[in-house]
Parts: structure tokens; C-alpha cells; sequence
């Protein structure tokens, strides 16, 4: 019942095209939460995953988790309904925390067959986020419900359906990135008189592939004037760039998932001398990551 009134609400909340995110927003910060991207990629990995979504569960004080793409490996291309059951299955069985995702291109694009894929994932992860109570009200962009925006704790949070890999449908690919851009612009000028900062949740790079997001997306965050974090995976290395696109964006791609990686827990603190902290989790008995 509690996900069907959920769901209810996500679905009032597209007869506007930047959505309802204008109250119950949660305080004025700090926002901490947890990310993850690009796997379980085998099985260890998936171990590894359910371990991590337990420890979350008993000592995170995370307020919700997201994970950023690429559930599969992208070294199979044929792969069927019984992985994203699964990979559902590992990100909510025994889950508390309101848990998000976006789409990536390892189970979606780069599969031998796209639209049998995009349906799986649709049937499987969109709105996942609706089986939990979050606090704030979560806006869907019309059109693109996967596109997701909600205030909490001071800060705007912007989920994008940015993938790497092949340009299965070039058509379908520059309308998805105009979307995107206007997702992110709508949400800026609406909340940015509110926010202390503001998150961008994606599988990928705002200038990888297609880079007809990119100069969108930098024109908007600069007009927003707060800070900007650009959060993704797909690359499986850990790296932070700051001022890469503009003065106030920092850039920041995530580890895989494996057993020496856990989650990343993110804070984004209301100081503009330190907007965003990440607390990596290395060599952590509680994570089980010490080498």
C-alpha cells in the first residue's frame, strides 16, 4: 500500500515539467548519503554487494543511496530478466535506506537488444526509490520518469539518464542529452535561491560520447552560482577534478564495486570552503576492507 501511494504521488507530481520538490525538504543541511556504481560485475562482487547494503543498514547515517549505472558487466551483451531480478533483489532485500538508481549502458544500450533491455530495466528499477518512505517529495521529469530532482537538507539533488557506451539510436541519444540539460536547468532556476549546493547522480561523464549536455549543463550551474557536484561511474577509478567545466563544479567518478571498494559515503555540507566531502571507506575493519 505504502508503494502504491508512493507511486500516486510521483505520478501527480508530472503535470509540471520541473515537478513538486517545494516543501518538506528536510533542514538546511548538511545531506549525507551514500553512492555506488558499476557492478556487481561477478559473483565475489555480488557478495561483496550484499555484505555492503547490510553494513549500510547497521552503522550508515547515510539519508539515502544511489547507485549510478552499470549493474552488469559489459563483457556480455546478451543478458536476460533473471540479472536485473537479481541485482533488484541485492539492492533491496533487508534495506531500509531509500535506495535510487539511474540507468547505465553495460544492461541497457550496449546489449544486443536495446528495447528488450530498456524494458527489463524499467520493469525492475524505475522508481525504485517509491518502495521506501523518503522524506522529501521526489520529482520525475515528464516524459523521462527516470529523471529524478528532490531538495533535502538544503541541497538539490538531480538524477540523469547520462550512459556511456554505443549510440544505439543517435535520434533517441540527442534527445535524451536535451532532456537532461533541460531537467538540470528547470531544477537550478527553480530551487537555486534555496539550496546551499546541488549533486548531479549519472552513470557517466557529462562529456563523454555525445557532449551535447556538456556546455547546457556548465551554462546552468554557472547561473546557479552554488557549488556542483557531477557524480558518476563508468570509468571503475577514482578520481576528483575541480573546476574542470566551471568554477564551481567538482567532478567526481566513483570505483567499481568489489570487495576492496565499498560504497562511497558523500556529505555535502553547506560550507563553500568545503562543499563535499567523501569518505571512501579504505582499510576499514567495519567494511571489511583492510589490505
Amino acid at each position: 500500500m505504502k508503494s502504491t501511494l508512493a507511486i500516486l504521488s510521483v505520478l501527480l507530481c508530472l503535470v509540471s515539467w520541473s515537478g513538486c520538490v517545494t516543501s518538506n525538504t528536510g533542514g538546511t543541511g548538511p545531506l549525507v548519503f551514500t553512492a555506488m556504481g558499476c557492478g556487481p560485475y561477478n559473483e565475489a562482487a555480488e557478495v561483496a554487494l550484499r555484505r555492503f547494503v547490510a553494513t549500510e543498514n547497521r552503522v550508515s547515517d547515510s539519508e539515502f543511496m544511489v547507485h549510478l549505472g552499470d549493474i552488469v558487466t559489459g563483457k556480455r551483451l546478451d543478458w536476460g530478466e533473471d540479472q536485473f531480478v537479481k541485482v533488484h533483489e541485492l539492492l533491496t532485500s533487508g534495506n531500509s535506506i531509500p535506495t535510487f538508481i539511474v540507468p547505465g549502458d553495460n544492461e541497457w544500450n550496449d546489449q544486443n537488444d536495446p528495447a528488450q533491455s530498456w524494458i527489463w530495466w524499467t520493469n525492475h528499477f524505475l522508481m525504485m526509490d517509491a518502495r521506501w518512505d523518503f522524506p522529501s517529495p521526489v520529482a520525475r521529469q515528464s516524459g523521462r520518469w527516470e529523471n529524478f530532482a528532490f531538495v533535502r537538507n538544503g541541497a538539490l539533488v538531480i538524477g540523469i539518464n547520462k550512459v556511456g557506451g554505443k549510440i544505439h539510436d543517435p535520434a533517441e541519444w540527442d534527445a535524451r542529452l536535451a532532456d537532461n540539460a533541460k531537467w538540470i536547468s528547470a531544477q537550478f532556476e527553480e530551487h537555486g535561491a534555496k539550496v546551499h549546493s546541488a549533486v548531479i547522480l549519472a552513470q557517466a561523464t557529462a562529456a563523454g560520447g555525445h557532449t551535447g549536455m556538456l556546455k547546457g549543463f556548465t551554462n546552468a550551474a554557472k547561473a546557479f552560482g552554488q557549488p556542483v557536484l557531477y557524480l558518476h561511474a563508468d570509468g571503475h577509478k577514482w578520481y576528483v577534478n575541480e573546476k574542470e567545466w566551471a568554477p564551481n563544479i567538482t567532478h567526481v567518478q566513483l570505483d567499481l564495486i568489489s570487495s576492496n571498494f565499498p560504497p562511497v559515503q558523500v556529505t555535502l555540507t553547506g560550507d563553500p570552503k568545503e562543499p563535499f566531502r567523501f569518505d571512501r571507506r579504505l582499510d576499514s575493519s567495519v567494511w571489511e576492507t583492510k589490505r
